[in-house]
């Protein structure tokens, strides 16, 4: 996975010397790509141990593949945004670039073979986003039911099966007032999905 991206979906779960780590990496990447791990972690007054660990929290193998990754990422030129179209520009591509990294084979299986889908956004804009996905699952003749509320949430997460599938739609995933509905839900091992913004979060 490109490195930059690796880093804005698992900064949250960073400590801060990681932060640092990750700072350094990307102010420096020729630096990165000509030292070995030993340089690398007296660099960062860091140790090799703390290097290995950081590069395996950002999903790689090891410092080999890190390094790869971003020997890799500095033949792409950067985009500068000038303007707001080309600032959406590089948001498309990021988006693009996670797409084509991750494997959404598994939620796609469980779409189609629930037995009712379920959705549940937490505001303005994910609901309307919500709804228009709906509909396009009407479409596609997949039975589901829109959620609405806090409260409703809470008394329909009783009559949901292990067979059917839950979407919230969340922009920070830290919505307080739906996580005892979704704690209860996963003690019921019922099978969520979720789509929350880059990083970790509830």
């Amino acid at each position: 996975m490109d490195f930059e991206l690796s880093i804005k979906m698992n900064y949250d779960r960073l400590t801060d010397s990681e932060k640092e780590m990750a700072k350094f990496m990307m102010r420096r990447p020729q630096d990165v790509v000509n030292m070995s791990i030993v340089e690398l972690g007296a660099a960062m007054l860091s140790s090799k141990s703390s290097v290995l660990r950081f590069a395996k929290k950002l999903g790689y193998r090891g410092f080999s593949e890190l390094k790869y990754v971003i020997r890799e990422s500095m033949k792409v030129p950067a985009l500068e945004p000038s303007d707001l179209t080309q600032l959406l520009k590089q948001d498309l591509d990021w988006i693009m670039r996670y797409v084509e990294q991750t494997n959404f084979q598994p939620f796609l299986q469980k779409l189609k073979d629930a037995r009712m889908v379920f959705l549940y956004a937490t505001g303005f804009s994910q609901n309307n986003f919500t709804k228009e996905f709906s509909k396009d699952l009407m479409l596609a003749k997949r039975a589901n039911m829109l959620i609405s509320g806090e409260s409703n949430l809470l008394m329909s997460s009783s009559i949901i099966r292990k067979d059917d599938l839950i979407i919230f739609t969340s922009l920070s995933g830290e919505t307080p007032g739906i996580k005892d509905a979704v704690r209860m839900l996963k003690m019921r091992n019922i099978p969520i999905a979720t789509f929350t913004k880059f990083g970790s979060n509830f």
